[in-house]
């Protein structure tokens, strides 16, 4: 009799789970909180904290979120992915040296993730630890790229690797692109940011279309390679097609929703 209770009680925690990554998959993280939060502390387990802690983060509640995290910080302690969102909590809650520590953590069990490189070159920035790791008006002129300014607001970020990354931290520019087909479920995160990018290189720089790499956030729209060349040609196109509101308009008429 136990064993049968034990076997349904792991059933559905199973279907539970699996509609929780359907939620996350469509950007219902209040759902996520709502579902776990009707379940008792005691009964939640470091899979259910992690899944609400990550919710928190998608809704920009990061106190609440590095709270959630830090309540199972010993069973996180060796899971790079529980250091990455707690990095990932502080240096959006206006954290960075926190940020770094999470990070560095978060690397040193995962040498190899590139989310958690891109992220540690940021928060050691935003204190001023690692200036050579953003590209420098120097280091830009040198190979043939205009004066960072001429991206704003997206940003070219190098890393330790060899690899070089474009962020671009998405809410406001060009959201009325976003707006014209929020009735289709576009919101203008990074997901939708991702799909746009992968129009513009298919249909504008075909040659780049294997280079060019899309790792995404909810807050952030991120492409990588590690071909600093290429990069930098499909940097500066992309902007340009941004300023450009017909043509931007026109490619993200045929993005596909995530």
């Amino acid at each position: 009799m136990e064993n049968k209770d034990r076997n349904e009680v792991n059933d559905l925690e199973k279907e539970l789970k699996k509609q929780l990554d359907l939620w996350h998959e469509k950007d219902k993280h209040q759902n996520i909180i709502n579902a776990i939060s009707d379940i008792p502390d005691a009964e939640r387990d470091y899979s259910l904290v992690s899944y609400l802690g990550r919710a928190w983060n998608n809704l920009d509640k990061y106190e609440k979120a590095i709270a959630c995290f830090l309540s199972v910080q010993e069973q996180g302690s060796s899971d790079p992915l529980w250091h990455y969102r707690l990095g990932y909590a502080y240096y959006y809650g206006g954290k960075p040296e926190e940020a770094v520590a999470a990070f560095e953590q978060a690397l040193e069990l995962d040498p190899d993730d590139r989310d958690s490189q891109m992220f540690l070159s940021l928060s050691r920035n935003a204190v001023g630890k690692q200036p050579e790791h953003v590209l420098s008006a120097n280091l830009a002129a040198e190979a043939d790229l205009p004066e960072e300014g001429k991206l704003a607001p997206f940003k070219l970020v190098s890393h330790n690797s060899g690899s070089i990354s474009l962020i671009l931290n998405v809410g406001s520019y060009k959201r009325e692109v976003f707006d014209a087909r929020a009735d289709e479920g576009f919101e203008g995160n990074g997901y939708d940011w991702a799909s746009l990018a992968a129009v513009f290189l298919q249909e504008q720089q075909p040659e780049l279309a294997g280079v060019i790499r899309f790792d995404p956030e909810a807050d952030m729209f991120a492409a990588y390679t590690d071909n600093k060349e290429a990069m930098f040609s499909f940097a500066l196109a992309f902007k340009e097609a941004c300023e450009n509101d017909a043509l931007i308009s026109d490619l993200f008429s045929r993005a596909e929703l995530d």
